[in-house]
Order: C-alpha cells, then sequence, then structure tokens
C-alpha cells in the first residue's frame, strides 16, 4: 500500500515538472517567434516601395504633328507677246556713264558729266513722254509711286556715250562746230516685268551754231523730247 501511494506521488511529480518545462519551451519559443517577425518585418514593409521604384513608367504612343504646309506661291499668269501687250507707263531710270576702263575720248567726256546733270535728264525725259505719247504715263525708276502693273511698263534705261556742255557764244561768234552742245545715249526699252527688249538705239541732239535753241535748257529739252520720240517708235502698233 505504501508501494503504490509512493508511486503515484513520483508520477504526479514527474507530471508537474514535464508541465511547467512545455510552458517554458512555450515562452521561449513565442519570444522567438515574436523576433524573428520583428527582423522580417522591416523589409517586409520596405518591399513594395521597392517593387514600385521598379516599375517603369508608362509608355504614351503620341502622334507626331505635322509639319506646316509652305503657302504656295502667287501663280502670275503668262506674259502676252510683246506684239499684244498695251503699255500704258514708263519708268524712266536715270542714266548710267561709263566709270570703268575708258575706250574713247567720246566716253571720257561722258565719264564727266555732273550727277546733277543726270538727274535732270532723267526729269526731262519723264516730263517730254506724256506730251509725246497720247494716253502714256510715266515716272521716275526708283521714286515711291512707279507705274502699277509691270507688264504694261516700258522701262527706258540709258548708258550716255558722249557729251559736250557746249558754250552758246562760241556757237554765234565763233562757227563751225565750235562751242558745239552734244547729248548722246545709247537708249533701251524692255518690258519692266520679264525684261523682253523692245527697242535699243543711239538716240543723239546737237547744237551746232546760233543763238537759237542754243541754250542749255533748251538742248536738255530737245534732248528729253527725243528721247521720247524713241520710247513711242518702240511701242508695238497695238496702241
Amino acid at each position: 500500500m505504501r508501494n503504490v501511494g509512493s508511486r503515484g506521488l513520483c508520477y504526479v511529480l514527474v507530471l508537474c515538472s514535464g508541465m511547467a518545462l512545455a510552458q517554458s519551451n512555450s515562452g521561449w519559443w513565442s519570444q522567438n517567434r515574436s523576433g524573428d517577425a520583428a527582423a522580417t518585418e522591416p523589409a517586409t514593409a520596405a518591399s513594395p516601395a521597392s517593387e514600385v521604384s521598379a516599375v517603369p513608367p508608362p509608355v504614351t504612343h503620341e502622334q507626331p504633328v505635322p509639319a506646316p504646309l509652305p503657302t504656295p506661291m502667287p501663280v502670275a499668269s503668262p506674259a502676252l507677246p510683246l506684239s499684244q501687250t498695251r503699255f500704258d507707263c514708263v519708268e524712266v531710270a536715270r542714266f548710267e556713264v561709263n566709270d570703268g576702263l575708258i575706250t574713247s575720248k567720246e566716253e571720257a567726256r561722258a565719264a564727266m558729266i555732273p550727277a546733277e546733270r543726270l538727274a535732270e535728264i532723267q526729269r526731262s525725259v519723264a516730263g517730254n513722254i506724256p506730251g509725246k505719247i497720247a494716253g502714256m504715263r510715266a515716272a521716275l525708276a526708283g521714286a515711291t509711286t512707279g507705274c502699277p502693273d509691270p507688264q504694261r511698263t516700258v522701262l527706258l534705261t540709258g548708258r550716255i556715250v558722249d557729251f559736250k556742255k557746249g558754250n552758246q557764244a562760241l556757237r554765234y561768234f565763233v562757227g563751225f562746230g565750235a562751242g558745239a552742245q552734244k547729248f548722246s545715249v545709247m537708249a533701251r526699252a524692255v518690258r519692266k516685268s520679264d525684261g523682253a527688249l523692245l527697242a535699243e538705239e543711239d538716240v543723239t541732239d546737237r547744237k551746232v551754231g546760233g543763238w537759237i535753241g542754243g541754250d542749255a535748257d533748251k538742248g536738255l529739252d530737245d534732248f528729253g523730247e527725243k528721247v521720247a520720240t524713241f520710247v513711242k517708235r518702240a511701242l508695238p502698233a497695238t496702241r
């Protein structure tokens, strides 16, 4: 009876010791598990940020903007043949002189003509054109207001090939060609729109003697009238 009681008591002691050990192990296990979880938690929390940064931005397929089309240039109407063109205006350019190599005494005299004299010749020619050609207008080339329609405009240019100022007293008292006055120009008339040649001619005015028509202003006006007559002859017969 005593032996049975001793064994029962030993069994109870062993059982209590096992339960205490189990509880102790359970506490250690839970602590280790919580520590492991705490150690791995920052990495787990950081992983979404790294995943977001690794995601490439969305690709957008934008359509290229087309370049603007060039503005079409206005198409000029084809020029009529010279024989069918009705000219109504003349632009008179200032006549030129040879300022390069001189090959003759006439060119040397022409090169000595004053610039203001060239301007006077230009105005004299322009002033004589309306009176010499009915219905024709004239303008100075390069002026603010010119002829309105280049296809109906004659551009008059020229090169002075000889010039003598002259001396009225010598013409009267000496004669025999002394003191002769001379204007000579190689005149050229073209259509302004395309440069088509109408005519080219050496136009010359001389004053060789006497008082009548012997002054410089009269000689200049006579020369302008002769150039205007040249333009009139150059115009097509359609006028």
